[in-house]
């Protein structure tokens, strides 16, 4: 096969995918393999999983290694410089000093794919939290992203740390009544209510902690009146986000929002709650959910930077 072709790798922190296109996109071949998050395993791990996605991506497809032309790699940690330097030297010497390959976040390519745009707005909800907003000519804007210890409201990781300190207050009457606390430890795999000081501080990772929030989602459904103020909060902060990338970019003329993440996804009480906020602050800027993947997105972004 000869002409122009094209990868997308939507890295992720277990597995990773890859898209080889034409210059029209249209999609050759796919494929998968571990991690590309160096946040998740190590540097040496994260080139070999690259070397093994664009290796098969080669071989199923019969294309040959001269004919790619430009890639993309969205990945946690790619808008840092640490982390772009050691992707860049990678690619320098897998491809050469000058093939071009586009270094972003994820959330970069989540955007693109699911606006199927290259300028616009997203919310991203998941185990963390992050709205971004991106033009073809300024780059990006962004809000939140800190992480759960410091930010990533209305994440799953915050609603249930939120969730554990307030249950804490409760039971020394500081906060509002709830009946959360035995669903709570259950979930956590703990007797009583101390154990969280260790399971917090010292046992629990984010993904552990957000994994509690299903919990929260439960006794909302059952009127739990801390509960639900927890998760009318995280609704107000995650619009709070998307304002604020508005408000930092009034160039961007594409008003349009796309919802993602696994929040946004599986808490229609959040979810509805954050639209009907949206639609009283920025009544002009339409939303929705995505319209493609973050790897299609991935694969725009080559395109792009290919011709520009």
């Amino acid at each position: 096969m000869s002409g122009s072709y094209f990868f997308g790798i939507d890295g992720g922190g277990t597995h990773s995918r890859l898209a080889l296109t034409d210059i029209e996109g249209n999609i050759i071949t796919r494929c998968q393999a571990g991690s590309t998050n160096v946040f998740s395993v190590s540097s040496e791990e994260v080139f070999k999983n690259i070397s093994l996605l664009l290796n098969s991506a080669v071989e199923t497809s019969g294309i040959q290694k001269h004919n790619l032309t430009a890639g993309c790699i969205g990945s946690a940690g790619l808008s840092r410089e640490n982390e772009y330097k050691l992707f860049r030297e990678f690619f320098d010497k897998f491809l050469g000093t000058d093939f071009k390959v586009k270094l972003c976040s994820d959330a970069e390519i989540l955007l693109c794919g699911g606006l199927d745009k290259l300028e616009g707005y997203c919310l991203i909800a998941g185990t963390g939290s992050i709205a971004l907003g991106r033009s073809r000519e300024k780059g990006m804007v962004r809000s939140g992203g800190f992480g759960y210890l410091l930010g990533d409201e209305g994440s799953a990781a915050w609603i249930a740390k939120t969730a554990i300190s307030r249950i804490l207050k409760s039971l020394e009457y500081r906060d509002l009544p709830t009946n959360m606390l035995d669903s709570m430890l259950k979930a956590a795999g703990l007797t009583k209510y101390d154990d969280f000081i260790r399971y917090v501080h010292h046992d629990a990772d984010k993904a552990k902690i957000a994994a509690l929030a299903p919990v929260v989602y439960d006794y909302a459904k059952k009127k739990d009146p801390l509960a639900l103020e927890i998760l009318c909060i995280g609704a107000e902060e995650l619009a709070n986000m998307v304002r604020s990338v508005v408000t930092q970019s009034p160039w961007i003329l594409n008003r349009e929002l796309v919802l993602a993440g696994g929040v946004i996804e599986h808490n229609e009480f959040i979810t509805e709650k954050l639209k009907d906020k949206l639609a009283k602050l920025l009544p002009d800027l339409a939303v929705f959910s995505p319209k493609k993947t973050a790897l299609e997105g991935a694969c725009m972004l080559a395109i792009n930077h290919y011709k520009s």
